[in-house]
């Protein structure tokens, strides 16, 4: 193994640890999109030519606390809420500090799109979004990120492997 990559391999395991000693076995409920591909965590999902990189968050706690408190999220990227099974379910702005589009997917198809959902105002009550049509899965981006896309659209999600883990 190279020096570099022992090196890498080294300041991962540390940046780990600590949000590991931060979030405890939640971790990959808070953890930002690149310590979540980092321990697998994440995918890149196409629509039409767009790619965007999206934390995958699956447990309740992940999917109530949400882009939650961020300040900031890159365009590209998004955060994608995994569910069992489809329902219209409901998503709350509680905290957040800047517009979301929600695009709302059922069997790898959009079925909804919430778009320019704002951001509540200091001190007023979150908003709530639910869609008209069930979902399985919920991908939030920036606002105006979605304008291109339409309901009956495709949506093809790639997970992404544990870095550490051989693919084969």
């Amino acid at each position: 193994m190279s020096q570099g990559r022992m090196i890498f391999y080294i300041v991962a395991f540390i940046l780990i640890g600590i949000f590991w000693s931060i979030g405890g076995s939640t971790i990959s409920d808070y953890a930002p999109y690149y310590v979540q591909r980092a321990l697998g965590q994440s995918a890149h999902i196409t629509i039409g030519s767009d790619v965007v990189k999206a934390e995958v968050e699956r447990s309740n706690s992940a999917h109530q606390k949400g882009l939650s408190g961020r300040h900031e999220f890159m365009y590209d990227h998004g955060m994608l809420f995994v569910f069992s099974s489809a329902s219209a379910y409901e998503f709350w702005m509680k905290d957040m500090h800047f517009n979301l589009d929600m695009v709302w997917i059922r069997n790898a198809t959009i079925v909804y799109i919430s778009r320019n959902v704002p951001a509540p105002a200091k001190d007023a009550a979150p908003a709530t979004v639910t869609p008209t049509e069930a979902a399985d899965t919920v991908l939030e981006v920036r606002a105006g990120a979605a304008a291109m896309w339409k309901v009956g659209d495709p949506v093809d999600v790639q997970y992404d492997r544990f870095f550490f883990r051989n693919p084969a």
